[in-house]
């Protein structure tokens, strides 16, 4: 009698103890220790019943086969060790789960609280376009309770134009498309239309990996859309009012040129002649440039080969001979250049180019050419030259001690105002090569 009750004690405790054991290894993230303690354990039962199965049913005498007092005594108490001290430690890990699962739960409800309280609307709808969560944001943007919105179809909430752009993004988000920033107009339960911006992320089931729904993310943008508007509608009045600045200083330089024209003709003598004319087309070059911008949109750099085709027809027109062709070839492309810079370099290449037509190219020749090209340099300086066919400068000549007007100007312009660099090539003509870089432009706007 006492062996049945020790070998029923021990079956009990070790099946306990197992059962114990196998809960541990669901605490403890499957452990291996407890797993194989618990199959241990629960061997050890088992062949405690086998025991008392003999014992019970086959009436088994006294033999090598019986189970002995002391032995199964000692088992019981070591079953009994081992069962106080899983008791013993089960608590701890029990604990430390519990505040696991605390501590996830409070966190949960910190993100859940960020996402209830945001600003912006936070909404989820499921794979049919049904919306199934709405925060409190979305109920300020839209003006919808959760209780009025909730399993309503989310394509309500866009234009009667725009309905079908709904079903869009549900199909995009259904292949696993994310939707980033994307711009559109929604309507609130007034009938108001508010801008957003749309944000969608596709939702999966954990299980399956399938898409079973989107979560939104809109953010209002009214006002910064009704900002941009007023900026850019600021921009273009001030955009039309400087292009009305240009036009009025062409013309008010077309005044002066024409001023100097009528007063060209009541003066005699060569000189004064052509004295008069270079300060024309001096001032023609200049207001040329105000032409162009008030042409363009963009009010900071000017097409700077376009203006030299300009500026050398206007050129053309004051020294062309019936008696010999006048040939430009020039050579600038894709370079636009700022007002500080395009002026001085009109300048220049009228100065240049008026020299070379008065003195350098005999006006008895055929084929007189002048040639103007502008390249941009790998370290982000421009070389421009400028040259002609003609007789060439004196071997005795000095840029630098010119007594010339024309020229003094070209070495003011290009030393002081642009801060380059002039050489003067001699050869088959006159070639003149002046190396700069555009100067900074003054912020208008």
């Amino acid at each position: 009698m006492y062996l049945k009750i020790i070998l029923i004690s021990s079956c009990l405790v070790q099946l306990t103890a197992a059962a114990l054991s196998f809960r541990l290894i669901r605490v403890t993230g499957r452990s291996g220790a407890w797993f194989f303690l618990a199959a241990g354990m629960s061997v050890m039962a088992i062949r405690r019943l086998l025991s008392l199965v003999d014992l019970f049913y086959n009436n088994v005498a006294a033999s090598s086969y019986m189970p002995r007092p002391l032995p199964e005594t000692a088992a019981l108490l070591s079953s009994l060790l081992i069962l106080i001290g899983i008791m013993l430690v089960a608590p701890v890990f029990h604990n430390v789960r519990t505040v696991e699962r605390r501590k996830a739960k409070e966190v949960f409800q910190r993100l859940d609280n960020i996402v209830e309280l945001i600003d912006d609307a936070v909404f989820g709808v499921d794979i049919a376009g049904r919306i199934t969560h709405w925060n409190m944001g979305a109920e300020y943007i839209y003006g919808y309770s959760r209780a009025e919105i909730i399993s309503s179809a989310m394509s309500g909430l866009f234009r009667p134009d725009e309905a079908g752009l709904a079903h869009e993004i549900l199909n995009e988000v259904s292949q696993g498309s994310h939707i980033r920033n994307f711009e559109t107009v929604h309507i609130r339960k007034d009938g108001r239309h508010v801008n957003v911006s749309l944000s969608v992320t596709p939702i999966a089931a954990v299980t399956s990996g399938t898409i079973e729904g989107a979560s939104f993310i809109v953010r209002d943008i009214t006002q910064r859309v009704h900002m941009v508007d007023s900026l850019k509608r600021s921009l273009n009045e001030k955009t039309l009012l400087l292009q009305e600045v240009h036009h009025r200083v062409k013309n008010n330089m077309q005044i002066i040129s024409s001023l100097v024209y009528l007063q060209q003709g009541q003066i005699s003598g060569d000189g004064l002649t052509e004295m008069f004319t270079a300060m024309q087309n001096r001032i023609k070059s200049m207001a040329l440039i105000h032409e162009k911008l008030y042409q363009t949109n963009d009010l900071s750099k000017i097409d700077f080969g376009d203006y030299v085709h300009s500026l050398t027809e206007n050129i053309r027109a004051s020294y062309a001979k019936d008696d010999y062709p006048l040939i430009f070839d020039i050579d600038i492309s894709d370079i636009s250049l700022n007002i500080e810079t395009a002026i001085p370099c009109g300048l220049i290449i009228n100065e240049l180019v008026s020299n070379s037509l008065k003195y350098a190219i005999d006006s008895d020749g055929k084929d007189a050419a002048v040639s103007i090209s502008l390249k941009l340099t790998e370290d982000g300086s421009y070389v421009m030259l400028v040259r002609d066919n003609g007789a060439g400068m004196p071997a005795d000549f000095d840029m630098n001690n010119t007594k010339t007007l024309g020229l003094k100007l070209v070495n003011t312009l290009v030393g002081h105002q642009l801060g380059g660099s002039l050489e003067l090539r001699r050869g088959a003509g006159t070639e003149f090569k002046i190396k700069f870089s555009e100067l900074v432009y003054n912020q208008r706007i």
